[in-house]
């Protein structure tokens, strides 16, 4: 083989196995591979020189250590390639020493390179790490000085406290805070005896009362069952001065994630608690007399009907000023604030050791809490009321006040606050109802009665368009020939669950909740109907219907046009219509009531007044009204018990209104004729009309028609 084969196959040989393999799907990693062939070239010139230097050799291994820096495990087959190609290279039988020693001084070279290399490495690492510890500790230095800054400098205070509730360090505002000396570092230096910096206590300025919070949050705090814990916490100062504030308590842990230690902000709340007190004072108290308001005697009844609570019974007594109403028109507010002052300073003297509240203007209560029964309510009642009674001096006036009070006393476990007060409130009304200047103690039989008849004044409305009215028809007879001359209408309720009941007992009802007006306009359509059915089949013969008018319905604006319109689509002749008009409703607003009387009679419609006698009865507005006649009030007629009529005082009143109606030119009807010797005395009077049982009761109008088919007995 040639020299220059041999050097050939020695160099793909080398570099194939120093190179690394090589594949189509990229380059081979590793080292240059034409570097290794010019390094191949030189080691095989010192193969074949006749002599070499240990340098040239010990060179050669440091630019193959250089070549294979990255992949040196190829260095173990140096030895291995370098013999079995000697001879082929030399062309003779190479000898072994020689080789040896070349080898050796390759790895030398080879050695000496890496180890260069190592170290080199190692100071550009120890380097880097130097830099790194530096940028490390001047990071560290930063952020202790912007905490420090933030730990001297901030506005709240902060403690750094340890895991034995041991306070390790203050800020300046903490000890400010809480009056503390500065620090040793802080103080001017001066010659004096140094303090002695004792551990301090993390409760030692805690108010006693928040001392067992702040020590069971703090050891949950740091057993870690919870991270961060908010509380509100009072402080003293050192000289005694009560702080409020607000702490965030943080636990903070070390590298390794144990406990470290806490750090509390603590932020002085003490303007905002105060201004929280006065905001609910002011919620919970009335601004004029600084009593406690309704809200606050809610509160207080709530408490007591809670579970929280061991009160078993309570009282409540409501009182309002009777005439207050007047005191204020005439005398003025600020006189009349004046007397709500001095009315509260007495409550609160004669009620002792109970709550009084101002609830409303003129409006009070007392709270009582397991009284010792109704009559001890009813004793402060009444001693609270005499207390009252004395004239308070109210600027230059001295003036006299009543009082309407109503008691209300339960067990908690058989009522509840709202319907407690709403009891003691009834009976106050009943008081007032009364007169005034009393005490009434609720009664839940009498409030039963009053609730179902609001639920039966509720339903009035729904029972017209329900159709549970009708009317009956009770005959109105001339006295002189016993003729059946009309009849007045008279409505009745088919109530579903009550049965049927009569206007007695929701007529009132209705007037006072507003229903009398849809329910009288059923009433005058109705009877209207009926007497124009009457006078198609009796002609002449016919009655004229009478409807009661309420006071209500006559001041209703649209009124007088209903009665236009009801006479308009039934048909009937206004001469056949009566209406009958109380006193009252006519003195509401005499004049109103007078052009609304004149324009139905230029309409043709008969007037009557009725229960004349019982109201006002004066000749001079009597004589004003264009009435047809008058209804003398039955409570006359049924006084004439007796046969000697005339003798009785209610026989004289009768006699006297006749003849007073007879020389206005009125015509006179007596309802309530139930004897035969009543109906011969009016009729000896000269009384006109007669109703009542004597009579005929009220019947439907199909038993009418049967009654207008006969003559009516006298």
């Amino acid at each position: 083989m040639s020299s220059a084969l041999a050097a050939a196959r020695f160099t793909e040989e080398w570099v194939g196995v120093l190179g690394g393999p090589t594949d189509a799907e990229g380059p081979a990693e590793g080292p240059d591979r034409g570097r290794l062939a010019v390094l191949a070239s030189e080691l095989t010139g010192l193969i074949r020189a006749d002599s070499w230097r240990p340098e040239q050799a010990q060179r050669l291994g440091s630019a193959l250590a250089r070549a294979q820096r990255h992949r040196p495990q190829g260095l173990g087959a140096l030895p291995r390639l370098v013999r079995l190609h000697a001879d082929t290279l030399l062309g003779e039988s190479a000898p072994p020493a020689l080789l040896d020693q070349l080898l050796g001084a390759l790895a030398t070279g080879y050695a000496r390179e890496l180890h260069e290399h190592s170290l080199t490495e190692h100071r550009l690492r120890l380097r880097e790490a130097r830099r790194t510890h530096r940028k490390v500790q001047r990071a560290l230095r930063a952020n202790e000085q912007r905490f420090r800054t933030v730990f001297t400098e901030l506005g709240v205070g902060i403690a750094l406290i340890g895991l034995d509730g041991t306070v390790l360090d203050v800020n300046p505002t903490l000890r400010g805070l809480l009056g503390l000396n500065p620090p040793e570092s802080e103080r001017p230096r001066i010659p004096r005896q140094r303090e002695n910096h004792r551990p301090r206590p993390l409760t030692e300025h805690v108010h006693p009362a928040d001392v067992d919070t702040v020590r069971e949050d703090f050891t949950r705090l740091t057993l870690g069952q919870h991270t961060r814990l908010p509380a509100e916490v009072r402080f003293y100062r050192t000289d005694g001065t009560l702080v409020w504030t607000h702490v965030t308590a943080t636990l903070v842990r070390d590298v390794t994630g144990r406990p470290d230690y806490v750090i509390a902000v603590i932020e002085d709340i003490t303007e905002r608690h105060h201004l929280r007190t006065r905001l609910r004072h002011q919620a919970y108290h009335d601004q004029l007399t600084r009593l406690p308001n309704r809200a606050l005697l809610d509160a207080q009844l709530r408490w007591a009907f809670s579970e929280h609570s061991d009160v078993r019974r309570v009282g409540v007594c409501h009182l309002d000023l009777d005439g207050f109403r007047k005191i204020n028109d005439s005398l003025g507010h600020e006189a009349a604030d004046q007397l709500l002052l001095a009315v509260a300073s007495r409550l609160q003297a004669l009620a002792g050791q109970h709550l009084v509240a101002r609830i409303g203007g003129d409006e009070f209560a007392i709270l009582v809490t397991d009284p010792p029964g109704v009559d001890y309510l009813c004793g402060l009642a009444k001693d609270v009321l005499a207390g009252l009674r004395p004239p308070l001096r109210i600027g230059t006036r001295q003036l006299e006040v009543t009082a309407s009070m109503g008691i209300a006393e339960d067990s908690v476990g058989e009522t509840w606050p709202g319907e407690l007060q709403r009891a003691a409130e009834s009976a106050r009304s009943w008081a007032k109802t009364a007169g005034g200047g009393r005490w009434v103690v609720f009664d839940p039989h009498r409030d039963a009665g009053e609730t179902s008849q609001f639920a039966l004044a509720a339903s009035v409305s729904g029972a017209v368009d329900r159709h549970e009215f009708h009317l009956l028809y009770q005959p109105l007879v001339e006295l002189a020939d016993g003729a059946l001359t009309g009849v007045e209408a008279l409505v009745r309720w088919r109530h579903p669950e009550l049965g049927l009941l009569g206007p007695a007992q929701f007529i009132d009802l209705a007037e006072r909740n507003g229903a009398i007006v849809p329910l009288g306009r059923w009433v005058l359509t109705e009877a209207c109907r009926q007497a124009r059915r009457w006078a198609d089949q009796f002609g002449s013969g016919a009655p004229y219907v009478s409807v009661n008018v309420a006071p209500r319905q006559l001041a209703e604006p649209g009124w007088l046009a209903e009665v236009s319109d009801v006479l308009a689509e039934t048909g009937l002749r206004p001469d056949r219509l009566q209406l009958e008009i109380t006193e009252r409703a006519v003195l509401v607003d005499e004049a109103s009531a007078t052009d609304t009387l004149h324009a139905l009679r230029d309409m043709g419609v008969r007037l009557t007044i009725d229960d004349f006698g019982t109201g006002y009865s004066s000749l001079s507005y009597l004589r004003r009204l264009p009435v047809h006649g008058l209804k003398i009030d039955g409570e006359f007629i049924r006084g004439l018990t007796c046969e000697d009529h005339a003798e009785s005082r209610d026989g004289k009143i009768v006699e006297a209104l006749i003849g007073m109606a007879h020389a206005l030119g009125l015509q006179v009807t007596a309802e309530w004729v139930e004897t035969a010797a009543q109906a011969r005395w009016l009729t000896n009077l000269g009384c006109d009309i007669g109703q009542g049982n004597w009579y005929g009761p009220p019947i439907t109008p199909f038993e009418l028609d049967e009654l207008l088919r006969r003559p009516l007995a006298g």
